[in-house]
C-alpha cells in the first residue's frame, strides 16, 4: 500500500495495518480522522475466471 500512495503522489496520510472491524472508532488515534482507505484482501477469485478463460 506505501508504493501505491507513493506512486499516486499521496502525502498526507498514515498507514494503520490493522484490522479494520477491530478497531474502535473512539480510539485517540483516530480523533482526527476525516477519510479511512481500506485495501481489503485479495480472495483470488479473478485468478480462477482467468485460469478457465
Amino acid at each position: 500500500m506505501a508504493t501505491l500512495l507513493a506512486r499516486a503522489g499521496v502525502s498526507c496520510c498514515e498507514l494503520a495495518e490493522e484490522d479494520f472491524l477491530a478497531v474502535s472508532p473512539l480510539d485517540p488515534r483516530y480523533r482526527e480522522v476525516h477519510y479511512v482507505l481500506l485495501d481489503p484482501s485479495c480472495s483470488g477469485s479473478g485468478e480462477m475466471v482467468r485460469r478457465r478463460g
